[in-house]
């Protein structure tokens, strides 16, 4: 594949498409999705899956940690939080993170490579750098970095400075992202969350100082009170500063998850038709800048390695967003995070005093061995989802299928999406077009067994497609 442009702008998708395509439906960042797990579980047998993994060659790890703080609740978020805890219930977090790493690598081998490190939340940097410091310094003894490991973390401007900023550089972070969201004030106001553009100018300016260019900066759309015109401007703000990366995800309002969304209801939130707008304004400023549309709510600039992968149809996705780190097993740290390792997922427990005052490390409360169909399955979901292709031929002999057998019903099914031009159906490959980017979401729940059950259960937890 060579670097293409999207020709279609969000802009232009008809209205009966999207009428007729808006549901709600999963975002994939696994399969089978989080609802599928299960509170009873064996957890001998999830621990033997994951000793397994240790005899598998070339058996690299990714690490996410969890940090739930955050000092004010941003209304439009739906991450599992924590608002203005002490530095006392800090300090007894990090000390049960060491507890929760040092029980994992008692039985997973500590010397597999380390290629991936994330640090998210709620807000990482809420923690004083030193409390920080001293949970890297933990994983940095106990685990074998990659010398290319790339070591991310989640800022939130309002809670750094520049020595702040110079320190994570000294821990060994090599990309920063920085949570904006939107730059005009009445938004701001509107979601409980403001960023100062003369501090993100400077925290970048001295970024890149220090030599460090790998720099995301993360917008919302569909917002209450976004405009057409107010966020094209932040969006030409945005470009200005010229990060390597710019994620521009969907607003998902979803209260009956998080009840806090509700005080934003007051405002109006854009409607279907009006979040295409506001995407397609900043789509279209995006690819006139020189950024490429990624998967479903990235832009990256030529080179980087997520439109490298892309290209190389070697994109994949977990539970951090899309990722060029394929095949490698997730061990999630902290409060809420889950892990995908081997053919299983886990999930920790959510309570911060349940996790803080366990003294055992083992902090499962959720979890799923996953069969064979739902490997097949997740295989076919993650290639379409992330590199809007699939090698039929490749996935038959890989899980011994026949394919057209096999997934008959799905064919059928996808048969009124090909016909709106959303993909092409030949007999060795499927083949998202342009337009059908826009819709990946409802082309691949087309495969998701579990899919319809969830939507008609009363807890339906998804937000909606478009």
């Amino acid at each position: 594949m060579s670097n293409e442009r999207n020709e279609i702008n969000p802009m232009d998708i008809p209205r009966s498409l999207l009428e007729k395509y808006q549901r709600s439906g999963p975002r994939y960042t696994s399969y089978p999705t989080a609802p599928q797990f299960k509170t009873e579980f064996d957890e001998e047998r999830i621990t033997q899956r994951w000793i397994d993994t240790n005899c598998v060659e070339d058996a690299g790890l990714s690490i996410y940690t969890h940090f739930p703080f955050c000092r004010s609740r941003c209304l439009y978020c739906g991450c599992y939080t924590y608002i203005g805890k002490g530095q006392d219930a800090q300090n007894s977090y990090v000390d049960a993170l060491k507890r929760e790493t040092d029980y994992i690598f008692s039985f997973i081998d500590s010397a597999r490579p380390v290629r991936q490190l994330a640090f998210g939340g709620g807000t990482p940097t809420f923690l004083p750098v030193e409390v920080l410091s001293d949970y890297m310094n933990h994983l940095d003894a106990l685990v074998s970095f990659d010398p290319s490991a790339e070591r991310s973390i989640e800022i939130d401007p309002r809670s750094v400075d520049e020595s702040y900023l110079g320190k994570l550089l000294d821990l060994g972070f090599n990309r920063f992202s920085f949570g904006v969201q939107d730059l005009d004030p009445t938004v701001q106001k509107n979601i409980n969350r403001s960023t100062d553009e003369a501090k993100l100018a400077d925290f970048i300016a001295y970024l890149r100082s220090r030599g460090m260019h790998a720099v995301n900066l993360d917008l919302i759309y569909g917002l209450p009170g976004q405009t057409p015109e107010s966020f094209s401007e932040t969006t030409a703000k945005i470009i200005a500063f010229k990060p390597s990366r710019i994620a521009l995800f969907g607003y998902a309002h979803v209260p009956w998850v998080s009840p806090h969304q509700k005080a934003m209801e007051k405002h109006h939130i854009p409607d279907t038709e009006e979040r295409m707008v506001l995407f397609g304004k900043a789509f279209d400023l995006l690819g006139k800048a020189g950024y490429y549309h990624i998967g479903m709510d990235h832009f990256a600039q030529e080179g980087d390695e997520l439109l490298n992968a892309l290209n190389d149809r070697t994109l994949t996705r977990n539970f951090m967003g899309y990722t060029t780190r394929r095949g490698l097993d997730l061990i999630g740290i902290g409060a809420s995070s889950i892990s995908s390792v081997g053919a299983s997922y886990a999930q920790n427990q959510k309570e911060l005093d349940k996790y803080i005052t366990n003294k055992t490390g083992r902090h499962w409360i959720k979890a799923l061995e996953l069969s064979q169909e739902d490997l097949l399955r997740r295989e076919l979901i993650m290639e379409l989802f992330c590199n809007f292709y699939l090698d039929i031929d490749a996935l038959e002999k890989r899980f011994q299928i026949r394919f057209n057998q096999h997934f008959a019903p799905e064919l059928e099914a996808l048969a009124p999406m090909a016909a709106d031009g959303f993909l092409h159906i030949r007999s060795q490959e499927l083949a998202v077009t342009d337009l059908g980017r826009f819709f990946i979401r409802n082309i691949c729940m087309t495969f998701d067994q579990y899919l319809k059950k969830e939507l008609q259960s009363p807890e339906n937890r998804y937000s909606r497609t478009l």
